[in-house]
């Protein structure tokens, strides 16, 4: 279940502690509606601001080690107080840290700020439904096209919030939401509660994880997690769209893969028609067990799946192929050019390589005819030219510069002229 729509608690329960609804944050700027969800993190209300607007307003409540006197929130024990306090900081810096991610698909933070001994955010209020309401709720929600659309959308969001540095480390159905217009938001990043319970000894037990969206390294205390780590829980959440269901949890597979047994995964290639090869194959790809074997990037994955971007690429690689073979042209053309000029200069300077000939011989029986009478055929003169720009190029002295093909330039004007 989300946190952004008017929905009560997944297990129809409600928090004994949770505020009451008129509770009103921060002097009066929020009053609490209704309690909507918790977590073993925070609880989840549903809120109006000062100008009447709806908002969510998310509370740092880790319920583990803090309990509610009245409003207050107060560590269970003084062995408690020092880590509720750093969760508590924690959690706002993490806050800040999404109140600058601005983009039409990631969910808006308002305003950060602390009471009650705790700390609040309030974010933008969906007015939609989550994916897993959708997919739970009809037989064939999406088509492909839709799909892709929905797709794309989130990837463009993934690669904006990997390139600040940030992972969101809880991609699930329940967390990209639908609106009125069929815009995708990602919401509740799960960053702050991965960093809670590394720095936390009575936090430490609940991982952050979820079931058959999860890879497997955030089953590992310790393990290196990246962007990869997004793109497999992304997978796996369309995997769930398209199939209607998630796929195996990512510690089974790895355990199967460790014994030598086969992946009980089952490519999504054989289990759905309608879409293209390409995009299933990045799905499946997207969802290897190992980070190295997946998609890098969500941009590598757009790459893949956008029929424009193929094409746009594939443009721009042509083009610049062509303009790699015209500038390898040009630069073979004007360094022929430059051969015939400075053995033109040469033959000026001394008329004695040239005896059939002297200074005052005719433009029409100059040394640009020497040099085509050396050089005979476009492929030794090309071959002649290419060597003198090397040499020229390493600052070799003037009489290397013209021997081709092993001999001095006076040797061949003078086999030239026998």
């Amino acid at each position: 279940m989300n946190s952004l729509t008017e929905k009560s608690s997944p297990s129809g329960s409600v928090s004994t502690e949770e505020l009451k609804p008129g509770t009103t944050l921060l002097q009066g700027q929020y009053v609490i509606k209704r309690f909507l969800n918790s977590g073993g993190f925070g609880m989840t209300y549903l809120a109006h601001d000062s100008l009447d607007r709806k908002v969510v307003i998310k509370e740092c409540f880790p319920a583990s080690m803090c309990s509610r006197a009245d409003t207050v929130v107060r560590a269970r024990s003084r062995a408690h107080q020092k880590e509720f306090r750093s969760i508590v900081q924690l959690f706002v810096q993490e806050a800040r840290r999404l109140a600058r991610l601005k983009h039409a698909n990631i969910v808006g933070v308002h305003q950060v700020f602390e009471d009650n001994d705790t700390a609040y955010m309030a974010l933008d209020y969906i007015d939609g439904l989550d994916l897993l309401d959708i997919v739970d709720g009809e037989k064939e929600p999406f088509g492909a096209e839709e799909l892709r659309r929905i797709l794309m959308k989130i990837l463009e969001a993934i690669a904006f919030i990997h390139g600040q540095n940030i992972l969101h480390r809880d991609i699930s159905p329940d967390n990209i939401l639908l609106d009125k217009t069929g815009n995708p938001i990602l919401i509740d990043f799960g960053a702050a509660r991965e960093k809670a319970t590394k720095s936390s000894r009575a936090l430490s037990a609940m991982l952050t994880v979820k079931d058959g969206y999860s890879p497997q390294e955030f089953y590992i205390a310790g393990t290196q997690q990246g962007p990869a780590s997004d793109i497999y829980a992304l997978a796996a959440t369309f995997y769930h769209l398209m199939t209607g269901e998630p796929p195996p949890n990512s510690q089974t597979r790895l355990a199967a893969i460790a014994a030598k047994r086969d992946d009980p995964y089952r490519p999504i290639a054989s289990r759905v028609k309608n879409f293209d090869r390409g995009f299933l194959a990045a799905i499946d790809k997207a969802l290897s067990v190992f980070a190295k074997d997946r998609l890098q990037s969500a941009s590598e994955w757009l790459d893949e799946i956008d029929v424009e971007k193929r094409r746009a690429k594939a443009l721009a690689d042509a083009r610049r192929d062509k303009n790699i073979d015209l500038s390898i042209s040009r630069l073979v053309s004007e360094t022929n050019r430059a051969v015939s000029e400075a053995i033109g200069q040469e033959d000026q300077k001394d008329p004695a390589l040239n005896p059939a000939r002297g200074p005052s011989s005719d433009k029409s029986n100059g040394p640009h005819r020497n040099c085509d009478e050396v050089n005979r055929g476009s492929a030794k003169t090309d071959v002649a030219a290419k060597r003198w720009f090397v040499k020229r190029s390493s600052g070799q002295s003037s009489q290397s510069r013209f021997s081709f093909f092993g001999k001095s330039r006076a040797d061949q004007l003078g086999k030239a002229n026998t």
